[in-house]
């Protein structure tokens, strides 16, 4: 089973990589993947808003780069500055520090991780690509699957959406804004099952 994500959970902010090229196939190589690290970033910040049933949480979440392909993320309540949630992200995994205790349910965990493993390490094994009135599907296997649909003839993608073994999960990637060499968005819309969350991105930085 491929473990997989959510962040703050709601969001779990996001996240980190470098933008790769898709493979030329239906006119994919122009492609890429959105990264919040592939411009030497070391640390992006979002405003998130989670609504999971009839709850609804304003929080902050922090995603720092502490080597090669794993990262630190850690969610704040706005109203407090109490720290929710932190977690040690690799394409391995998802390791949990800590979780407030009246979260800390398999749930919780088992969304999270599928939420902060798809903005850091989304499916890169390509299998094929189709176009149709002007946009184009990519897919990737693996375990689970991920569907990126990019419009006329953009070079970033518009949205994701994964399969995998515990359900779907669908992410949006809107506004994006040059940067550097690359380009961000500015927000991502992001829901698995009952959770969805919507963040804003507020800071980038390249040193610590």
């Amino acid at each position: 089973m491929r473990k997989v994500i959510f962040l703050a959970m709601g969001l779990m902010g996001v996240a980190g990589c470098a933008s790769w090229g898709l493979k030329p196939s239906c006119d994919t190589a122009r492609l890429q993947w959105p990264s919040f690290f592939a411009q030497e970033q070391v640390l992006v910040a979002f405003k998130v808003e989670i609504e999971a049933g009839n709850n609804v949480l304003d929080g902050i979440l922090q995603i720092k780069k502490l080597h090669p392909e794993t990262y630190q993320a850690v969610l704040f309540s706005v109203v407090g500055g109490y720290k929710l949630m932190q977690a040690q992200v690799t394409p391995q995994g998802v390791s949990f520090d800590f979780i407030a205790p009246q979260a800390d349910k398999t749930p919780v965990r088992t969304k999270a991780s599928r939420f902060l493993l798809l903005l850091l390490f989304p499916p890169h094994q390509y299998q094929n690509c189709r176009e149709s009135g002007g946009v184009r599907t990519v897919a990737y296997g693996g375990e689970g699957g991920g569907y990126y649909q990019y419009v006329a003839d953009a070079v970033y993608p518009q949205t994701l959406t994964y399969r995998g073994t515990f359900g779907t999960a669908h992410m949006s990637f809107n506004r994006y804004v040059s940067y550097k060499a690359g380009a961000v968005p500015q927000q991502i819309s992001y829901s698995d099952g009952a959770v969805q969350a919507e963040m804003v991105l507020f800071r980038m930085k390249e040193t610590l």
